[in-house]
């Protein structure tokens, strides 16, 4: 803390004004993980470790950023704005993208530097100089929403700063439209939501698409959710992940076209932003598994071209990822996956929050909590979002069992590696979970995060 006490004074030597302070955390996927663009319903716990934004504006028409990992620093930026948004009478998202990936680090803090430009945009507030400093305790790129609560411990400053005014969902929304449309990530929210409403030793239960924060279920002290890093970095820019969200948003075109809709409905919607009308309000997440098996399933492909699907359907209401027309896409698999896994949701939020119910048998419910996170687990990797590491970490807590109090594991947000949560309860079964994140370090022969 003295060394990033020593870091601020320098950055911010210059300022006469306070530097407003705002944190967030990032977040365990306990279950839900990338059904958040197609609706489904999601289940998150924060995690100890914040990221805290310092900021403080300065007359200078730049934009100055400083990142740091605990208190080593990783990147800089710095920028005047005519650079950034060149001459043009509204936000061009392709030209800002552009030139922020031309700058350096400006691949790695795309992300921020595009909240803060659609904050100011958002909000209608002149654009003045930026001073940034985030300091982190989340490493990138284990799906544990490092970037997200990034974005928000900034937003948050901002919305400090200026006195904005904000409302419920608001400042998580911007965040997510600026991963969206001005970094071109195909993100669906779940980081954002949860790193902006949240509740210690708690799991906040929402829908991404469209916003909607429910309530936040307690967790029991009995009840533990440990992450385990897989060792295998995770993004939603890959290819896999892109090709799951597009063949998900193929998966709700057909579906929509059978329930009534037409095209020319999907694409008001689509240019309007408004779904509500829809089918579904425009998620496949929204279907009970019931009328999704009765009504639905029989319509889709299994497999279909981006090719052949333009020739016959014409439209997806997706706006972020684009369809491959070379590309071979699993649309019935990948389409089942958030209707199911909202529905598996559901069930683990009531069991948890029920949990406590005196004259109950405990061990069954975790072996119930347990099986809804297995059967997650292989919906990834029937997707292609699954990894050979996941299934090892998830095999050994199988093989330990629920004996010693390990009942449940699954790959976690967009998959493909990253984080493997794992549930566990009594007092030693902590252990027996460090001991598998030991294992697996000693396999791969190198350090790896542990999140409680």
């Amino acid at each position: 803390m003295k060394r990033i006490a020593g870091i601020l004074k320098d950055f911010f030597a210059l300022h006469q004004q306070k530097v407003v302070q705002a944190t967030a955390p990032g977040r365990l996927d306990i279950m839900g993980g990338f059904t958040d663009f197609a609706g489904g319903l999601l289940l998150q716990k924060p995690l100890d470790q914040p990221s805290t934004a310092y900021l403080a504006v300065t007359e200078a028409p730049t934009l100055r950023l400083q990142y740091y990992f605990q208190s080593e620093l990783i990147a800089t930026f710095e920028s005047d704005y005519s650079t950034l948004l060149g001459q043009f009478n509204t936000l061009n998202y392709d030209f800002i993208h552009e030139q922020i990936l031309k700058l350096e680090n400006g691949s790695l803090l795309l992300p921020i530097i595009s909240s803060i430009i659609l904050f100011f945009e958002k909000k209608n507030i002149k654009r003045e100089g930026i001073d940034l400093v985030i300091v982190s305790e989340l490493p990138v790129g284990k799906g544990v929403g490092s970037m997200a609560s990034y974005e928000v411990a900034a937003l948050r400053a901002m919305a400090e700063w200026y006195n904005a005014e904000l409302l419920p969902t608001e400042l998580p929304g911007i965040a997510l439209q600026a991963e969206n449309l001005l970094a071109k990530i195909p993100t669906g929210g779940a980081g954002q939501f949860a790193s902006f409403s949240f509740k210690n030793q708690a799991l906040t239960v929402f829908h991404a698409n469209p916003p909607e924060i429910f309530h936040s279920i307690d967790i029991p002290d009995a009840i533990h959710f440990i992450g385990i890093e897989t060792g295998a970095p995770v993004s939603p820019q890959s290819a896999q992940y892109e090709a799951v969200r597009a063949a998900t948003f193929m998966g709700y075109t057909i579906i929509a076209l059978a329930s009534g809709a037409t095209l020319h409905d999907l694409e008001v919607a689509k240019s309007t932003g408004n779904w509500s009308a829809l089918p579904f309000e425009g998620n496949v997440g929204r279907i009970n598994p019931s009328e999704f098996e009765d009504k639905y399933l029989h319509l889709l492909p299994e497999s279909m071209s981006g090719d052949e699907f333009y020739h016959t359907y014409k439209i997806t209401m997706d706006t972020v990822s684009f369809i491959d027309r070379d590309r071979t896409y699993a649309i019935r698999t990948c389409t089942k996956h958030p209707v199911y896994e909202s529905f598996r949701v559901k069930l683990f939020a009531q069991i948890v929050k029920n949990y406590s119910t005196e004259f109950q048998d405990y061990s069954n419910r975790l072996s119930l909590l347990g099986e809804l996170m297995f059967q997650s687990h292989q919906s990834y990797s029937d997707c292609g979002l699954g990894h050979e590491d996941a299934d090892w970490i998830v095999q050994r807590v199988k093989d330990i069992g629920p004996k010693k109090g390990l009942y449940g594991a699954r790959i976690t947000d967009t998959g493909a590696g990253g984080t493997v949560c794992v549930l566990c309860s009594g007092i030693t079964s902590p252990e027996h979970v460090a001991s598998i994140h030991e294992e697996l370090q000693q396999k791969l022969g190198r350090p790896l995060a542990y999140f409680e």
